[in-house]
């Protein structure tokens, strides 16, 4: 489930979330709902950074602009891919309806053939039957012949379903996929999350751990690169954290310059490792010519009982303490730990 506030909690987003609403240009419809919703809980840092650039200076949000950005950062499976694929689930439907019409007529036909032949055999004279017998040969192979036609079209249409599946499949994959990096996008890591919190070694020394790691003065490396460069840079961090990612791990881009490791069943010393190679790894990249890559690294375990919010809550203030102790660093905060700046 993407929402997990409490009703007081949505009750006082509703609250915040109708006057901004009510100054854009957009229609009051859940999609606007939906856009603002996740920008004043705060949970959808991509949106609200893209929300806040169309908004600034005054501006309001139009119909388009209010959808374009229901599409790119929360609808789970592109407008266009639904309708395109409900078309073709469409399309497969009418050819097996066909089919199956065709062949209750065949059916039909043949039945009526059946008891026609076996009239004429009890009124024939001698000397007839074998052409009735030749008559139901005949009627039997073209029978036969239909049948396999319709069993060939039912095939190709079994196919169709096969390959619409698997388009459903890879649409719903590329949803969860961030498109500069191929890492899961935050989309993707909170389905994760979610069934990571299903974990029954919640609150033991195997519970699950979350490594978070933020690019170090990000904003310094946008003014000086240029926006391929800036994403070349992405690209190099993206690549350092799957490299060390093991097949279970969920690696994922969160936010533009945040990234994270979702790591089941270790214990905090293994994904402290894993962060140590991470900030050494990203520390070997350059930015540019003159300029060295680093990382700081938010270490922490599942509690037991532990909401996604409250779980990532204390990675982000390890990552923080990171930060307050000078960067290219990682903090480890277990889950009874807590840091205040």
């Amino acid at each position: 489930m993407r929402y997990t506030e409490s009703i007081a909690a949505s009750a006082q987003a509703l609250r915040t979330a109708l006057p901004l609403m009510s100054r854009q240009r957009a229609a009051l419809h859940p999609v606007t709902y939906a856009v603002w919703y996740e920008h004043v809980t705060a949970m959808n840092g991509a949106l609200s950074r893209e929300l806040m650039t169309l908004t600034q200076d005054g501006r309001t949000l139009d119909e388009p602009q209010t959808w374009a950005l229901y599409r790119k950062h929360i609808a789970e499976l592109d407008e266009q891919m639904a309708v395109t694929l409900a078309q073709d689930v469409g399309d497969v439907l009418r050819g097996v309806s066909d089919c199956t019409d065709q062949a209750g007529n065949q059916v039909q036909q043949y039945a009526r053939a059946l008891q026609g032949w076996e009239r004429s055999l009890r009124e024939a004279a001698p000397g007839q039957h074998v052409q009735v017998l030749a008559a139901a040969l005949q009627g039997t192979v073209d029978m036969r012949n239909a049948v396999g036609s319709l069993m060939t079209r039912l095939e190709l249409s079994r196919q169709e379903v096969a390959s619409l599946r698997q388009e459903v499949h890879r649409a719903r994959s590329e949803a969860l996929l961030d498109p500069l990096t191929g890492l899961s996008n935050r989309r993707g890591f909170d389905q994760a999350l979610a069934a990571c919190l299903q974990s029954p070694d919640a609150g033991t020394p195997l519970a699950p751990c979350l490594l978070i790691g933020d690019i170090d003065d990000f904003t310094g490396l946008q003014r000086q690169l240029t926006e391929t460069r800036l994403n070349d840079a992405l690209q190099q961090v993206a690549n350092t954290v799957r490299s060390i990612a093991q097949s279970h791990h969920v690696a994922a881009r969160i936010e533009e310059n945040e990234f994270a490791l979702l790591i089941p069943g270790a214990g905090l010393h293994e994904a402290y490792t894993l962060a140590e190679q991470l900030r050494h790894g990203v520390a070997q990249l350059q930015a540019d010519a003159e300029r060295r890559m680093s990382l700081s690294v938010g270490v922490t375990q599942l509690g037991q009982g532990e909401t996604a919010r409250d779980f990532i809550a204390r990675a982000d203030q390890a990552l923080k303490a990171s930060r307050a102790q000078g960067r290219n660093r990682v903090t480890v905060l277990a889950s009874d730990e807590h840091f205040s700046a």
